[in-house]
């Protein structure tokens, strides 16, 4: 009877906490609503959207569909676009499943590490953080799918810790899988898996048990890609899509070491902060983990010197534990806590110095209007021509050219030089080249030469050139002028069908030829 009694007494006091846990999901799940009616506007998505377009018509990743981002972010599109749709309602859906999955993850570790209040406390932080479009989390990017494995490879690694150490390789290996899954959608996990390995190198007697399973569960998803593209014989293309071309991004940003340096420092400075600690006979229990976690987010971050703020969503789920976590309650020593407001001080001016740009400059970015335009789009009162206009008169461009594209009904290929890789996806277009943008046929070594070659074995039916580019292409004029016609111009923008084409609406040929 008193066990029964007991039993009943623990799940009436659960009752409330998990009623309260599912309101924090419903938080984030509204703060996120706005977000499934966006339009097609953000320039990666479009790429991402373009690449998963034509892996679904049959061409093969990185070989045939080139990106530089990991496989996973491509594999996920494609089965979101089988499944559900191209538009952004359905990718924005699935991207909102792995936010509230990831919140789930980041209270089940609160829970675990300091208890229900502090729980609830770092799911509520978390909806707030990944909710809004501060941090460009209405968009379903490379970090809102990498922190569902991440979080997911630091609460196994949590629950390993509360377990006998015979009992927790199983548990290193299967967090090194996750980690390696995480790292699959982009490459900066490592750093969360670098906050792990660092905890256990200041905690463990027994360093290399633990390190060990982590690494090769970590290096199990890494060959499953490699033997995939060596299968598809594209390995040379997914080498220097993850690893090749980082070069090349990295030399069109801030290159800077100093400005990279500055990065790390809290990372640096959180280690520091643990091993005089340890040095002091202090222990360093897994609640002081997530101020190490975080440090290492902020360096994976600010790893590339872009001021784009998607990157921040990386260290999301370690700030909120240490939101709940309070280290400087922690910590009883004079110069550790100077430390760590030290180190909070160097998270803030990082972040500050790399991202304040875009915050000030992107309107998008600011919740109030954000959610203002929305009601106002909502109930009637903004046009959806003004609402499109507020995320990206792109996406106008997009919608004209489909319907024009749908009109002449010539055929379903196309090759666009601009800055609107929506084309593909929203048209069901696919691209005979590897490329989706001005951008990447400027900067990647040799892609103009080569894409100029694909249109010339497989020229598609359409063309479209945009005068809002990253850099002209004379030679595709050129190219133009021999094969194709002007169909439609428009805007900034030119619409060209293969001369040997038949399409429904005349040609526009008398209008000269823009240089």
């Amino acid at each position: 009877m008193q066990s029964r009694s007991a039993e009943r007494r623990g799940v009436g006091r659960a009752a409330p906490f998990l009623a309260l846990a599912a309101l924090t999901l419903a938080v984030c799940a509204t703060l996120r609503y706005p977000a499934l009616f966006e339009p097609r506007w953000y320039g990666d998505e479009g790429i991402f959207s373009a690449i998963a377009e034509n892996i679904r018509n049959g061409r093969t990743l990185y070989s045939g569909a080139w990106d530089n981002k990991p496989p996973l972010i491509f594999f996920t599109y494609a089965a979101v676009q089988s499944l559900l749709g191209t538009g952004t309602f359905a990718l924005h859906l699935v991207a909102t499943m792995f936010v509230l999955a990831t919140q789930v993850v980041v209270m089940i570790i609160a829970l675990r590490l300091y208890g229900r209040r502090q729980a609830l406390v770092a799911g509520l932080a978390f909806a707030f953080g990944m909710g809004t479009p501060v941090l460009e989390a209405d968009l379903a990017m490379t970090e809102t799918f990498m922190i569902l494995p991440t979080s997911l490879a630091v609460l196994v690694f949590v629950i390993a810790q509360q377990r006998a150490e015979s009992q927790r390789t199983a548990l290193y290996g299967l967090a090194g899988v996750l980690l390696g899954i995480a790292a699959g959608y982009k490459q900066v996990a490592v750093f969360d898996g670098a906050a792990i390995g660092m905890m256990i190198w200041l905690t463990h007697e027994h360093r290399l048990r633990a390190l060990a399973p982590i690494a090769i569960g970590f290096a199990v998803p890494q060959i499953v890609f490699a033997v995939l593209f060596a299968v598809m014989g594209a390995f040379s293309a997914y080498w220097y899509a993850i690893v090749g071309s980082l070069g090349v991004y990295s030399s069109l940003a801030d290159d800077n070491p100093f400005v990279k340096f500055v990065g790390l420092l809290p990372a640096l400075l959180a280690v520091a902060w643990l091993v005089r600690r340890k040095q002091l006979g202090g222990a360093i229990t897994m609640q002081f983990f997530p101020v190490l976690w975080l440090a290492f987010a902020i360096g994976g971050a600010t790893s590339s010197t872009f001021p784009f703020p998607h990157y921040l969503q990386q260290a999301v789920p370690a700030l909120a534990l240490v939101l709940v976590a309070n280290p400087l309650s922690l910590e009883t020593e004079d110069t550790g806590t100077i430390a760590l407001a030290v180190g909070g001080l160097l998270v803030t001016a990082v972040v500050f110095g790399q991202f304040a740009p875009a915050f000030r400059e992107r309107q998008q970015l600011d919740p109030v209007a954000y959610y203002r335009t929305f009601a106002s789009h909502q109930y009637g009162t903004m046009s959806d021509l003004d609402y499109d206009y507020y995320f990206d008169g792109k996406t106008i461009a997009v919608r004209d050219i489909v319907r024009y594209i749908d009109d002449d009904d010539a055929g379903a290929t196309l090759y666009a030089w601009s800055e609107l890789p929506w084309l593909y996806a929203a048209g069901g277009l696919t691209n005979p080249t590897r490329y989706y943008t001005s951008f990447l046929g400027e900067v990647i070594p040799g892609a103009k030469s080569e894409i100029l070659r694909d249109l010339d074995a497989h020229p598609p039916v359409y063309v479209v050139v945009s005068d809002d580019t990253y850099a002209p292409f004379d030679a595709l004029e050129r190219f133009l002028d021999r094969r194709y016609s002007l169909l439609h111009q428009q805007n900034d923008w030119r619409i060209y069908r293969l001369s040997s084409a038949s399409g429904r609406l005349s040609t526009e040929t008398s209008l000269a030829r823009l240089p």
